[in-house]
């Protein structure tokens, strides 16, 4: 029997004596040893034992193993219409797999059982009967299968998401038929004593989360962005209106009864026909219909890197792992992280010795004129303010205002430039308006893992990655991720880039974060309700109506990242359910019990030359506040009037 060049018995030796490099070679040997084989063993028993090594996709070597993967079933039981699928598999796993390609092993189903036909093991009427028969059956039952499952599911299963990121680094390095097809050996830098722990936190936490949020939205059926509320609610504040009530129209209603009707149809429809027209008809209804959705729950993500390896040791990306949610929040949602950004306005300041800790500002109403002549004015959280400050108390209290101060004096472009560093993003990400300093340009929560990581590491380059290594089937190295990395920061050691920012920018923002926990939002959070009692630094962050909660912690050991919402960013979680109260919890749990039989954090020494004299101490000779004016004023060489 001959199959893509070879005979059974050659593709037999193949796979247990050779490499399977193409070579001249290699193709003498094959032919050498298979005639070895034929000489000591039977068809059967060749046979035999090609059926218990060939690679049939999914991870599975052999018949038995695939007839487990795709049918849930021994090799006795399969039937011949199943046994007709796998048939098909061997000469083009990944091309014929009914998972990945349904259309395809459709037709090439179809196309076996015509040869049985011909070869006189079935008639004409069975094989139409058994084909008719078997693929909407099959079908319905792969309904909620992944069509990326494989041999190993049910260890990826304990994370999901990271195994799914993994794919995607995969596929984009080698290609889907090398990662579907070749059997690679993986080897990632996933922490699973720290997945098990975060996993055991954060979806408890999402499912309560999520009833108390379902009460703050229940009547909000229709997509319908609740920041315009709040502008009716001023215009109502001076004209007679009536109040907002919100509904679904019949149209709306309609439109729902029919897509949770007709969704599973839909899908049964696409994967059976081959046909372009039609396919690009049922997406594009999908896309139509992608909004009104009646399932809307409170997501999140969480993401935990080692700053001194750049190890993404804990990876959520979500509620659940499904066919209906594989959307990694953890590196593909980006969102408005609020005050948790605020590390990046002060660190600015404080890198380019324009503010220190200790300078004092005042946390007074402020409005700013744009060069439109638009106006805008923060207020802060719980809309009071504090007279003068200094930063380390600002920080730790999360004021609004004095963030916007800070912007008036170091300046969006220099912000700007900072955070690209910290955060590794481009600079045309971020807005230059005022509201800059409040965190309203949207990040994810790898992003931001890395921006804290930074931090973690006195200011030295972090580069977060996955994948430590990776084989063939026969573990020969293909690629060493951890080598390259490593490679990279050697690299920089060497021309002396390995700073991201100053040792000293990073001990001092360390120091004010760690005064952020010990004495400030997330304080009652970490320390009473979570019970984390290690030192330990970080920053909360609330966006506008509660929309998103975040925090973003860290120790030398662990920089690790909470975000819950609502996959629409409009939909709030409900009032005052803020980043300390809501994200801190789960971050402190996670590191309870993380360092429980770990040795205590140890954070670095102050660096030498730590103390500097800040361009803008917050208190000239005469003790008087320095304003934004005096600032520009100095900045312009102009002197003010003497009075």
């Amino acid at each position: 029997v001959v199959q893509g060049g070879s005979t059974i018995t050659q593709q037999l030796a193949k796979r247990l004596f050779t490499t399977g490099e193409r070579t001249y070679m290699r193709k003498a040997l094959e032919a050498i040893l298979a005639l070895q084989i034929e000489k000591k063993f039977t068809k059967e028993e060749i046979l035999e034992m090609y059926f218990n090594q060939i690679y049939l996709g999914h991870g599975c070597y052999g018949i038995s193993s695939a007839a487990q993967l795709f049918f849930f079933k021994r090799v006795s039981q399969l039937s011949v219409a199943e046994s007709a699928v796998l048939a098909a598999l061997p000469s083009a796993p990944g091309r014929h797999s009914p998972l990945m390609n349904p259309h395809i092993a459709y037709e090439k189903h179809r196309d076996t059982l015509r040869r049985m036909v011909d070869a006189g093991y079935l008639t004409r009427e069975k094989a139409k009967e058994l084909y008719e028969k078997f693929w909407p059956e099959y079908i319905e039952s792969n309904r909620t299968e992944f069509t990326t499952k494989t041999a190993f599911t049910k260890v990826e299963d304990r994370a999901p998401f990271f195994a799914d990121y993994i794919r995607q680094i995969l596929i984009a390095r080698f290609g889907k038929d090398a990662v579907y097809n070749e059997g690679l050996q993986v080897y990632t830098t996933l922490n699973l004593r720290r997945q098990e722990i975060a996993e055991k936190y954060f979806i408890p936490a999402l499912q309560k989360q999520n009833e108390i949020s379902e009460n703050a939205n229940r009547y909000y059926n229709s997509a319908v962005d609740r920041g315009l509320f709040g502008a009716y609610s001023t215009l109502r504040s001076i004209f007679s209106l009536p109040g907002v009530i919100v509904k679904s129209d019949f149209e709306t209603i309609f439109k729902k009864a029919v897509l949770e009707g007709s969704a599973d149809a839909i899908d049964a429809i696409s994967l059976l026909l081959d046909m372009g027209e039609v396919n690009r008809s049922l997406d594009s209804f999908r896309v139509l219909t992608s909004n009104i959705s009646t399932s809307l729950k409170v997501e999140g993500a969480f993401l935990a890197v080692e700053p001194q390896t750049g190890f993404i040791t804990t990876m959520i990306g979500g509620s659940e792992f499904s066919v209906s949610n594989q959307y990694n929040r953890a590196v593909q949602a980006r969102r408005q992280p609020g005050s948790a950004f605020k590390p990046f306005v002060y660190g600015s300041g404080i890198e380019g010795k324009i503010i220190s800790p200790h300078t004092t500002l005042l946390d007074a109403p402020i409005v700013d004129i744009d060069a439109s002549g638009e106006t805008w004015a923060p207020s802060n959280y719980e809309g009071e303010f504090s007279g003068v400050v200094n930063l380390q108390r600002a920080l730790a209290a999360s004021i609004n205002i004095i963030s916007v101060r800070i912007y008036d004096i170091v300046g969006a472009d220099r912000i700007i430039d900072y955070a690209s560093k910290m955060l590794k993003v481009s600079e045309t990400r971020f807005t230059s308006s005022p509201s800059l300093a409040l965190g309203v340009s949207e990040l994810t929560p790898f992003e931001m893992a890395t921006g804290f990581a930074i931090y973690a590491n006195r200011g030295r380059d972090v580069i977060p990655f996955g994948i430590r290594y990776i084989t063939d089937r026969d573990g020969n190295e293909l690629a060493n991720i951890e080598e390259e990395v490593g490679n990279i920061i050697a690299a920089k050691e060497m021309d002396g880039s390995i700073q991201v920012i100053s040792e000293r920018t990073a001990y001092l923002m360390t120091s004010m974060m760690q005064r952020v926990v010990d004495g400030g939002t997330p304080t009652e959070a970490i320390r009473l309700k979570g019970g984390f009692s290690k030192k330990c630094a970080g920053k909360t962050g609330t966006t506008s109506n509660w929309t998103d909660a975040w925090f973003c912690g860290y120790t030398p050991d662990i920089a690790a990242v909470v975000w819950v919402g609502y996959d629409r960013p409009f939909m709030s979680l409900g009032k005052h359910q803020a980043g300390s109260g809501v994200a801190a919890p789960i971050w402190a749990y996670y590191m309870r019990d993380v360092y429980s039989g770990m040795k205590d954090p140890v954070f670095p020494p102050a660096p030498p030359n730590i103390n500097y004299t800040p361009q803008f101490g917050g208190v000239d000779g005469d003790d008087k506040m320095k304003t934004v004016l005096d600032l520009y004023m100095e900045k312009e060489g102009l002197k003010s009037e003497e009075k």
